[in-house]
């Protein structure tokens, strides 16, 4: 059977970098005597290279604040707001990369450009009195990918914290079950972003035989020490795992060193039957994987060539061979037309997936002899057909080499004319999967010497220190380190959640949980990267679940005063103490019933508690305020423990409606404020 899926797994949030980024420095303080000269500054801060715990300025950019609106009294300050990241080559989407699988790749690797933390400041200055305040944000990740923009306003906040942890979907919108050829190239990508991370990440497999039966399932890869927030490639094309040659189909899925399974499972259907046209794309998808296109209708390949000739002055005693017109150059280039074939099984959902294939950054065609880059010039597609029978689509590209020369030789493996290594450089803790040390160090880049002297290879080349690659560096253990110590401990959390519970019985009122993350949970290289993870456990464990079997149950029978709060100080003439407004005298009605008459504010101001009580529900809470002359003190009507507040700017009845009120509510106070 499958392995169990892990629990307790808290996943970190993610931005696109494929998406507009903004962020909003909040006003500065409404209460300046002049904002004249204000100036907003928001600086991002990116690590040196991969995973550098060092972190660099890469640009800081100066703005101003909206202006301050103003409509029938109520002042709007916005603040100012910065797009940071523009989407596609954006400042943070410019710093990463993809990182394409290796040809007939058989071991898993990690990715570490596709994701990078970061982090922003924010600066406020001018103004009078004169402000100069600066505020460090906390570390975010963000990750080379990005969501259709009706699913990026509804997602883009919780699709890697929400979404992700719920369904644990691979790096990939490819429809499951799907067919391929045993001998085809195939890929799987994850992004780690959960915690407590794996301490080794395997790829597990069972196969499907024609009478029904199940194989057991088996470990068929592995990789260990993973990075928090890194991406982990797995070839799964039937050749590269060695499946059953009887199997029908198989499944794959990611697992623990404890054998939980923190992955949705993939199915593979196996396609033995001769294709007359048989090829295969590799392409990057909107998540940052890459997928592999199967494509079996009829194609061609076409080879147009430009030549550049100049003229030779013929001679008087030019023999007849003699050519007048000489060929200083032959350049071509190979396009490429193909059909998918029609597709087989869930041909609509397939239809709108090539969506993909036109909106892909890169692409290569999948040959004998490696990957060769591509171009789509085909620019359209009918993505959705209404009551469509069988479905086919037509594509051309452009092999993006210039062809000068032809030779068809057998693939062969190219050989260094000198031999070199790669050499570790800056080693590093290995962290376990709560980000604590584990006794080990590893190198965090490598760097390119010639084997025979050791002297660095000119241009410089440098790379990190992944597994996976094939010059990766294994770690090494040291005893002088503490296994489990870290020098960033998190702190104790203990707050409650937003979530009540909701399985009480009748006459009960269900109330939060309370969350515990206790200190020294989490660990960290860098102040806060400890704090940030036990925040995130406590955001996996804030939900209704938690609250349903934790949260308590408080009687909610008893009945309630009512008490309001009169905070303008007003003297007997009814005039605002120090003012020349009149300030407002409030009624409070409940059921039709006055249970507080004309309540004027006080020096020091006082609560006024009803004679009368309500029993716990729902009700419509009528105000009435009044004024003796003119002119009028605007105020507020809030009930702060229901987060409900009304402006008001002249006499009037106002309605708080549909107010929920419990026991745990005695007394609910009503407050009456200036603006």
């Amino acid at each position: 059977m499958i392995d169990p899926p892990a629990t307790n797994l808290s996943f970190l949030p993610l931005k696109f970098s494929r998406n507009k980024l903004s962020h909003t420095i909040e006003a500065a303080d409404p209460a300046l005597s002049s904002r004249v000269g204000l100036k907003y500054y928001l600086s991002l801060f990116v690590p040196e290279f991969a995973f550098s715990s060092n972190y660099q300025e890469l640009h800081t950019s100066e703005g101003r604040e909206v202006p301050v609106s103003s409509q029938s009294g109520v002042q709007v300050f916005a603040g100012a707001e910065f797009r940071y990241n523009t989407g596609r080559n954006g400042k943070i989407d410019g710093l990463l990369s993809y990182l394409k699988p290796r040809w007939q790749q058989k071991t898993m690797s990690l990715s570490l450009s596709q994701t990078t933390s970061y982090y922003l400041r924010e600066a406020i200055s001018g103004g009078e009195p004169a402000v100069d305040v600066s505020l460090d944000l906390a570390k975010t990740y963000a990750i080379k990918a990005g969501l259709s923009n009706e699913d990026f306003y509804a997602y883009g906040d919780n699709f890697f914290k929400g979404w992700q942890a719920e369904n644990r979907q691979f790096l990939s919108w490819q429809p499951d079950y799907k067919t391929v050829s045993y001998t085809q190239e195939e890929y799987l990508y994850f992004l780690l972003n959960f915690t407590p991370m794996p301490t080794e990440v395997c790829l597990r497999m069972r196969c499907l035989y024609a009478d029904g039966s199940f194989s057991d399932p088996v470990t068929v890869l592995s990789l260990s020490d993973p990075l928090l927030c890194s991406v982990v490639c797995c070839p799964v094309g039937a050749s590269a795992l060695q499946v059953d040659p009887l199997a029908v189909s198989y499944e794959v899925w990611l697992c623990n060193e404890n054998g939980w399974r923190f992955s949705a499972t993939r199915t593979y259907q196996i396609d033995r039957s001769y294709q007359l046209a048989d090829r295969c794309i590799l392409f990057v998808n909107s998540l940052g994987g890459w997928d592999t296109l199967r494509l079996l209708g009829e194609g061609s390949r076409t080879l147009k060539v430009a030549q550049t000739v100049a003229e030779v002055e013929r001679t008087a005693s030019a023999n007849t061979d003699f050519s007048e017109l000489k060929i200083i150059s032959i350049e071509g280039e190979y396009e490429i037309q193909v059909s998918t074939g029609y597709f087989r099984r869930d041909a609509a959902h397939y239809l709108r997936y090539l969506d993909e294939l036109l909106l892909s950054d890169e692409m290569y065609l999948i040959t004998d002899k490696g990957h060769r880059p591509l171009q789509l010039t085909t620019n359209t597609l009918v993505d959705t057909l209404d009551n469509a029978d069988l479905i086919a689509r037509s594509f051309s590209f452009r092999i993006l080499d210039t062809v000068e020369n032809y030779s068809e030789l057998p693939a062969s493996e190219p050989t260094s004319q000198r031999a070199t290594r790669w050499r570790g450089l800056t080693l590093k803790h290995v962290l376990d999967g709560y980000g604590k040390r584990t006794g080990k160090l590893v190198f965090e880049r490598l760097e390119k010497v010639y084997l025979d002297d050791n002297s660095l290879v000119k241009p410089y080349t440098v790379k990190a220190n992944v597994q996976g690659d094939p010059d990766y560096q294994p770690p090494i253990s040291d005893g002088s380190i503490i296994a489990g110590s870290t020098p960033y401990p998190n702190v104790r959390i203990e707050r409650l959640g937003s979530f009540k519970r909701s399985n009480c019985e009748a006459g009960y009122l269900g109330g939060e949980a309370t969350v515990i993350v206790p200190a020294g949970k989490y660990g960290g290289e860098v102040p806060g990267s400890s704090d940030a993870l036990a925040e995130a456990e406590f955001a996996s464990l804030n939900n209704q679940s938690y609250a349903n079997e934790f949260g308590s149950c408080a009687v909610n029978n008893v009945p309630v005063y009512v008490a309001l709060f009169h905070k303008i100080p007003m003297e007997l003439s009814q005039k605002v103490i120090g003012s020349s407004d009149y300030g407002p005298v409030v009624d409070i009605r409940i059921s039709g019933s006055e249970i507080i008459t004309n309540t004027t504010g006080s020096s020091p101001p006082v609560v006024r508690i009803s004679e009368s009580t309500v029993i716990p529900g729902t009700f419509n809470i009528l105000c009435e305020v009044e004024y003796t002359g003119s002119p009028n003190r605007a105020c507020k009507l809030r009930i702060p423990s229901k987060s409900r507040e009304i402006t008001v700017s002249s006499a009037g009845f106002y309605l708080f409606d549909n107010v929920q009120v419990y026991s745990t509510d005695a007394p609910l106070t009503i407050e009456v404020t200036n603006l």
